[in-house]
């Protein structure tokens, strides 16, 4: 395998950062926020994975068993107050019908 050049690998690079940045503006609420725990379970057909962070907020991700896929069915970002889920934003959620 040939090597790349240093123009080659600074273009790759750059590339890449680019491609980071847009990563970090799809979901800003949890970039650089510092990551508690990680819970994941399966009940009925459902997958569910939540990210929890150190200042008591959530970042959710529900999916789908639709053989032979895994279907986002909703993604949110939100925190529970005195014991109560308080929804800050909703990135996604599928409605019934597009399944």
């Amino acid at each position: 395998m040939a090597k790349i050049t240093a123009k080659e690998r600074l273009k790759l690079d750059r590339e890449h950062e680019k491609r980071k940045d847009r990563l970090r503006k799809q979901f800003p609420e949890i970039h650089g926020k510092l990551l508690d725990y990680v819970t994941h379970s399966y009940e009925d057909g459902w997958v569910y994975v939540n990210l929890y962070f150190t200042d008591g907020t959530n970042f959710s991700l529900d999916f789908t068993i639709n053989e032979p896929a895994i279907v986002p069915k909703i993604i949110e970002f939100g925190k529970y107050v005195d014991g109560d889920y308080e929804n800050i934003r909703t990135y996604f959620r599928r409605r019934d019908r597009d399944c």
